[in-house]
């Protein structure tokens, strides 16, 4: 019966997102209209997955959050198999980040020009702000702050989206590619760079 609960449980969760991800890219453009961001591609649990790194932990059923960190999602994991299904939704496990760090899950180039970046991921502070940097270097070349960027909530991620305003980032952007870093000012944690290319 509890087998039977959680295969309907989660197909009704499957049949959700896919309704919830089918409407997010349309609302996303209704907001952001002076953007024109590109198709945000939604990801699955898998190749979220493939992208996490030693920031993120997972801990098993029952076991507590501990002190200092944050759900990132739920799941169902092999690495959990004998443990209670305890959390929310009937997962048996669940991946962690420490609390007050920038989570990225994804990021790319937006607009009619190619000269704008989206960046969707959980945990941005309000005034959380971009530093970027060439591929191959750690200074940074700019730093997009309060007016110069849009962030907003939807279907539950941060978003953020920017325009490049220096030749030179544009012309990075189009070659090699740049590295972005969300900042949370107030936590003073980062999230890890990420490379994204027009």
């Amino acid at each position: 019966m509890l087998q039977t609960n959680k295969s309907f449980t989660s197909i009704l969760l499957i049949f959700f997102m896919v309704i919830a991800f089918s409407c997010s890219d349309e609302e996303l453009l209704e907001q952001e209209p002076e953007i024109q961001l590109d198709e945000i591609p939604t990801e699955s649990l898998s190749s979220i997955q493939s992208q996490l790194n030693s920031n993120v932990s997972l801990i098993c059923s029952p076991s507590p959050v501990p002190p200092g960190y944050s759900i990132l999602y739920y799941l169902d994991s092999p690495y959990c198999a004998n443990s209670y299904v305890d959390y929310i939704g009937g997962y048996n496990a669940a991946y962690i980040v420490e609390s007050g760090k920038p989570f990225i899950f994804s990021a790319g180039s937006g607009c009619n020009d190619r000269n704008c970046i989206w960046i969707k991921g959980r945990f941005f502070e309000d005034d959380a702000y971009v530093d970027i940097r060439p591929t191959n270097s750690n200074e940074i070349i700019a730093s997009y702050r309060g007016s110069d960027i849009n962030h907003y909530v939807n279907q539950g991620n941060d978003i953020i989206t920017l325009r490049l305003e220096s030749a030179l980032e544009r012309q990075l952007f189009a070659s090699s590619g740049l590295r972005i870093w969300v900042v949370n000012p107030v936590a003073r944690k980062w999230g890890d760079g990420r490379t994204v290319r027009r």
